[in-house]
Order: structure tokens, then sequence, then C-alpha cells
């Protein structure tokens, strides 16, 4: 192999590589002490350590500026374990999924948050929001397509009980299709996001099962709100809905989106915002 005019053997180039090593090493420590000063500023000032609205945006621009063989996914990935390690150093946040281990939700999980943070699996989808609600976790992750615990019915009868928020999504297109539900998780938590200029709003809506997805999908698309997905539950022993879970692009204080929002509740609907949440995926 030849590399500016000079002849390098496996041992020269696994040298070099060593060399390149030792590098990366010492700037991934000044990153940690800088990702420590961070911490340190955010618990002074009371805020979540774990910011999905940042992570989005650190690792598009990372993905952009890379000028080299690797490719996205190969980025997002390195990065994900560089910030799990930061976020572990940090405070030992705790995740709580629906279990057993090797589940897609805690593949889900793993995706969102790395290796080096604490996971907590959960017999049900119940003992998830309760783990994150009594602040026992940190976040949850609950797949929003069919689950071994009642699937999306389920899940929308929790949210509507709890007071959580959603704060991130997670799309494990690499395993399924992008159209299966079963591909869908949604991390809990105390709060989402603040506006990214790319968001996804999440809306429970209650209303009368007849009419109830038409009116709804018709007062979103006359405010050029684009809905990315729809999920229904179903009335007892009956084919029509009583509440629908949307995601519409757009953040919930954007100007349109409160203008839907109130004009969902003007003509009768029952309107719980879920949270706004960084899109990625097929929906970004």
């Amino acid at each position: 192999m030849k590399a500016n005019g000079t002849d390098r053997t496996l041992d020269d180039l696994r040298v070099e590589i060593d060399a390149v090593d030792s590098r990366l090493l010492q700037l991934l420590n000044e990153r940690a002490d800088l990702v420590h000063e961070v911490g340190e500023i955010k618990k002074q000032k009371g805020l979540e350590i774990y910011a999905p609205e940042r992570e989005e945006k650190l690792l598009q621009s990372l993905v952009k500026k890379s000028q080299g063989r690797l490719p996205e996914k190969s980025i997002r990935a390195i990065y994900r374990e560089i910030m799990s390690a930061a976020l572990a150093l940090e405070e030992n946040l705790k995740i709580a999924y629906l279990g057993p281990e090797g589940t897609w939700t805690h593949q889900a999980g793993r995706n969102k948050f790395g290796a080096s943070v604490e996971y907590v699996a959960q017999a049900s989808l119940a003992d998830v929001f309760e783990k994150v609600a009594s602040r026992q976790a940190d976040y949850g992750v609950v797949p929003i397509g069919n689950s071994t615990d009642g699937g999306v019915s389920r899940t929308l009868d929790y949210f509507s009980e709890s007071d959580l928020q959603i704060c991130a999504q997670v799309n494990l297109l690499g395993d399924h299709d992008a159209s299966s539900s079963a591909a869908r998780f949604l991390v809990l938590a105390h709060n989402s996001c603040p506006p990214t200029g790319k968001d996804i709003t999440a809306l429970l809506i209650h209303g009368d099962a007849d009419g109830l997805l038409s009116g709804a999908m018709k007062i979103l698309a006359d405010l050029d709100l684009k809905v990315t997905q729809i999920d229904g539950r179903q009335e007892s022993d009956s084919e029509k809905l009583s509440c629908v879970f949307v995601e519409v692009q757009g953040h919930q204080t954007s100007a349109n989106m409160v203008k839907a929002i109130d004009l969902l509740v003007a003509t009768g609907k029952k309107v719980r915002v879920l949270g706004s949440y960084p899109a990625t995926g097929a929906y970004s």
C-alpha cells in the first residue's frame, strides 16, 4: 500500500492507528471534562441532565460536518455511546422499559441512551409508567405499536391516567419496515422538549366516536399541519373510536398548533398534549 509516495507495512499502519487512538482518548477525556462542567451548571439551575433536543441537533450537525468514510448510521452509533458515557458520569440514569431483557423495547432504549446507563426491565406497561411517575426511574421506553400488554390501546390508557410527557421517539427502522407500528417507541419523562425547528407534537384527542377521526384530521389539515402517525382506541365492544393518538409535525408552541388545539376543544373534543420532541428517522 502506498501513501504520500512511501510504502507502509501492516505494522506501520498499526503504529499510526495506535497514535490516532491515543489522540482520540485524550480528546474524549477533554470532552468529558467539558460535559462535567455543563452538568454542574445544569444541576445548579435545576435543569434536566439529559436533553433530547440538544442531542439530536448535535448528531445532525456532526453528520453534516463529516467528510470521511463513516456513514450517518455509524456516526450516530459512535456518538450515542460517547454521550451515554457522559450521562453515566453525571448521573446514574435509570431507564425503565417493557421487559424482559433483549426485547425490542430494550433495544430501542439502548439505541436512545446507549450502553452506559442503567436499564430496569418491567413486567408491564403499567409498571413502566409507574416507575417514571414515582421517579424510581428517570425515563421510560414503551412501544406505541403492538405489544404483549394490550397493544396501543393500553398505552393510550396509561397516558390518559398519568401526567407524563413524551420527550423523544425511537424508530428501529433497521429492523422493521418504517410503516410498521411495532418499530415505534416513545420515551416517557416528566417534561417534553423545547423547540428545535424540526419537531413532532403528540396529541391525545377524546370525543364523540362518530366523526372523531375525520373531524380532527380536517382541523389539522386546514391549518397545514401534517399528521405523521395515527393510532386509535376503540370503545368496548364497538368498532367506533373513543380517542385517537396523533403525531403532528411542529411544536406545541407554534401558532398553528395552538390554534388547532383551540379549535379541537371548541368543537367539543378533549385534547391532551402529550409532548413535543425532536423529529427523527422516517418522520424528520
